[in-house]
């Protein structure tokens, strides 16, 4: 019996090469560059399927870069990580399928549309539901040379998104010499406004046990800075537990004479109703309250989902925080420089036994988060790489590698006024909503179509 998989041989050797190319564009390898030839080459294959077609190829494209950027979830999750590659399949599929259905239309109207689908799906699978996962776009794999990635600041990354897709779609629909349109990118760099020289220094602790930030908070010795940060989860246990430490965020504060950052927990970590939080004190120690993570880590026990955004105006300016997860994804950045921060500070857990892999991907976003809002952003991290990252998107000189146990002192600078960027979050729904809208009319019509119920569904 011939099975019809909806798809020749070339069409799905091609497919696999296009989800390839993407993959490699991330670290180790870090050929970034190929992640647009990665979706110029799977709009190529799919442009002129229909939509059954196209959404076996979108399957397959998705399935396979998934399993060759998202590897490193099997250590972590063990088989179920099949489910999650079997999701970024998904992902694909439906945009792969919804590039089909615009087959009718103009070419310039196509471009259109499969940029707006591409942003669609983007958020969706990034900051709509529970199983959120903004990694693997392609202005992700950018941000490995972040001038690339510089529209941002005007654009956001959904906007950055879109450019993307829609100079990939003009390539494949009206010639490929609107590809060299993708110069855009970096030439935007040559508009960022001058960095300023950083003002101000802060200590960056990284490790991954408490008993470790003791003896290193015991090490630190009398040495004037503005601002020290500690990991997610550097003491996990109750505020009040954390601050009456002898060697913790308190006596730290007393002796750098600065505001302290760490993270710890609102309730108990054993018994339902946790929030995992960063709390912050004044250079005297006094308690001015705790941020709670607005995204915990989904399939994870990671405490309840925070209610509030508080920033926290000192002296020097006002800090805005996000703990690991929450500044994957653009709003709550965005959200937090609105309502006055003027540096961002993010606390992160990333385990050592997660691989190498995943924190070298993890450290990307906040890169594009940096050029999105024009704010340093203070990065202290359970076990790496802990850094500061200007408005541009480089990270500093000074860090703590990857597995390094210790402390690093890095200068910053508070940055006031607000980019287009920071705003642009709004436009990963407004793509969603916009789709839905096109998909009901086009629905509407098409039942409203003489014979429509004798008709093929896929145009």
């Amino acid at each position: 019996m011939r099975v019809n998989l909806g798809f020749s041989l070339r069409d799905a050797l091609g497919t696999l090469l296009a989800a390839a190319l993407g993959a490699v564009a991330f670290p180790p390898l870090g050929l970034w560059p190929l992640s647009l030839a990665s979706i110029c080459l799977f709009l190529y294959l799919v442009h002129d399927k229909t939509s059954a077609q196209a959404r076996q190829l979108g399957l397959l494209y998705g399935a396979a870069y998934g399993l060759g950027t998202m590897y490193w979830m099997f250590a972590i999750f063990g088989p179920l990580a099949i489910s999650f590659v079997a999701i970024m399949g998904g992902y694909f599929g439906v945009l792969a399928t919804l590039i089909g259905l615009t087959r009718q239309r103009s070419p310039l109207f196509r471009c259109a549309l499969i940029a707006l689908f591409a942003v669609a799906i983007e958020w969706v699978r990034g900051d709509a539901w529970y199983l959120r996962f903004p990694w693997y776009s392609v202005p992700h794999a950018l941000a490995v040379v972040p001038s690339w990635a510089a529209p941002a600041r005007w654009f956001g990354v959904y906007g950055l998104s879109y450019l993307i897709w829609l100079i990939a779609a003009a390539g494949t629909l009206l010639g490929a010499r609107y590809w060299a349109a993708f110069l855009i990118l970096p030439a935007c760099a040559w508009l960022l406004p001058t960095v300023d020289p950083p003002d101000r220094t802060a200590l960056l602790m990284q490790a991954e046990s408490s008993v470790i930030h003791e003896s290193l908070i015991g090490e630190v010795r009398d040495k004037k800075v503005d601002l020290a940060v500690l990991p997610e989860y550097a003491f996990p246990y109750s505020v009040e537990m954390a601050l009456g430490l002898k060697r913790g965020p308190t006596a730290l504060s007393q002796k750098l004479g600065c505001p302290v950052v760490f993270g710890t927990l609102e309730g108990d970590y054993s018994r339902p109703g946790f929030q995992n939080v960063a709390a912050v004190i004044d250079a005297c120690g006094s308690f001015l309250g705790t941020f709670p993570k607005q995204h915990p880590v989904p399939m994870m026990l990671d405490g309840r989902p925070g209610d509030r955004r508080p920033v926290f105006a000192l002296d020097q300016g006002c800090l805005g925080i996000g703990l690991c997860y929450d500044f994957d994804a653009p709003e709550i950045a965005g959200s937090l420089v609105g309502n006055g921060a003027t540096l961002l500070i993010a606390p992160t857990g990333d385990l050592l036994t997660w691989g190498r892999i995943q924190h070298l991907h993890h450290e990307l976003l906040v890169r594009l988060r940096a050029i999105e809002t024009d704010r340093w952003i203070l990065r202290a991290t359970s076990s790496g790489r802990s850094e500061a990252i200007d408005p541009h998107g480089v990270p500093s000189q000074e860090f703590l590698d990857v597995g390094e146990i210790g402390t690093v002192k890095v200068a910053y600078a508070h940055r006031s006024g607000r980019t287009l960027g920071s705003r642009a979050y709004v436009l990963g729904p407004l793509a969603a909503s916009i789709t839905v809208v096109l998909l009901a009319f086009w629905g509407i019509r098409a039942l409203g179509r003489p014979g429509a119920k004798t008709q093929s569904p896929h145009p």
